[in-house]
């Protein structure tokens, strides 16, 4: 027979006042600051990624990739001519090149600001029209057909107008990508405020909250998530319709320099370009990650886990 003190303890842990067993992991010990920074920084993956890339410029540099690819008789990858292939280091010559030139930082500065304002303004409107039309249903339902055909339409057709109506200087290149980051951040707030149940607005009435109240503690933290998903949606795209706008007609700007150096064959400056509008692409999306992870530190493991970053 047991004792008096283990039926006891038996209650105890029956009535859920004591845990079952003792978990070291539940400590909350301190790290030093440098195994912080080896367990933020992950060694492993890092490894993995530096023999990636060693291994994805071998191949590119061999230029065995252009000698064309087959599999199981289907041809994945044409043969490239000579004439139209570019290498790491003709990538490399390109950025030595103009890494001091003048012009080259002031095309980076007009594309990073079409872009930029772009991207300020588009999420702007659709962050504020998002809210309105989800927040009122009849306001929605009054604009949703016009909001449908224009979104339906393919927006890269409003450059040529665009440059006609607002010049071949930057603010052709805003415009459109205005317009294309607005419905990638209207979209999905609208349908988040939407879906936000509508007891925590009775609940947060009947407590006395004012509607300023409500949409700091309702509305807010129930559209951060999908505000940020389209945030870092709308920055990369805001970046491809300012190269966009400036294929077809600029002044400057690195989407210029693109297409200038393909017509010409020098593809080692395009891939170069190619690159560092792709850096500038992930900046963006670095910049919205940090942001998200400061604004979403009250979600649990799971919801961080959503936040990528390099």
């Amino acid at each position: 027979m047991r004792s008096s003190d283990e039926e006891r303890e038996t209650q105890a842990h029956s009535a859920g006042r004591l845990p079952i067993r003792f978990d070291v992991n539940s400590l909350d010990l301190k790290r030093s600051p440098a195994r912080k920074v080896l367990d933020r920084v992950d060694l492993p993956v890092q490894a993995v990624r530096l023999i990636l890339l060693a291994l994805i410029l071998w191949v590119w540099q061999s230029e065995r990739i252009f000698d064309g690819v087959s599999l199981l008789g289907f041809e994945i990858f044409p043969e490239i001519p000579a004439l139209f292939r570019g290498t790491p280091s003709g990538v490399w010559d390109y950025i030595s090149k103009t890494w001091d030139d003048p012009v080259f930082w002031g095309d980076v500065k007009a594309t990073s600001l079409e872009a930029l304002l772009g991207f300020v303004y588009g999420s702007s409107g659709g962050l504020v029209v998002g809210l309105l039309l989800g927040r009122f249903r009849r306001l929605a339902r009054i604009f949703a057909p016009f909001l449908i055909i224009t979104n339906a339409a393919p927006k890269v057709a409003f450059a040529p107008i665009l440059i006609l109506w607002y010049g071949v200087d930057i603010g052709s290149k805003i415009a459109l990508a205005t317009i294309i980051v607005f419905f990638i951040v209207q979209i999905p707030v609208q349908a988040a405020v939407g879906g936000i149940d509508p007891d925590l607005d009775t609940v947060a009435s009947s407590l006395g909250a004012s509607q300023l109240q409500k949409f700091r503690l309702v509305v807010l933290p129930g559209i951060l998530g999908p505000l940020f998903g389209a945030l870092r949606l709308g920055s990369i795209y805001a970046i491809l319709a300012a190269v966009f706008g400036e294929f077809i007609a600029s002044k400057r700007g690195l989407g210029q320099r693109l297409i200038t150096a393909s017509n010409q064959f020098n593809f080692g400056a395009a891939f170069a370009l190619i690159l560092i509008l792709a850096f500038l692409a992930l900046l963006f999306n670095f910049v919205m990650g940090v942001l998200e992870r400061r604004l979403l530190r009250w979600q649990d493991d799971g919801g961080k886990g959503s936040v990528i970053s390099l």
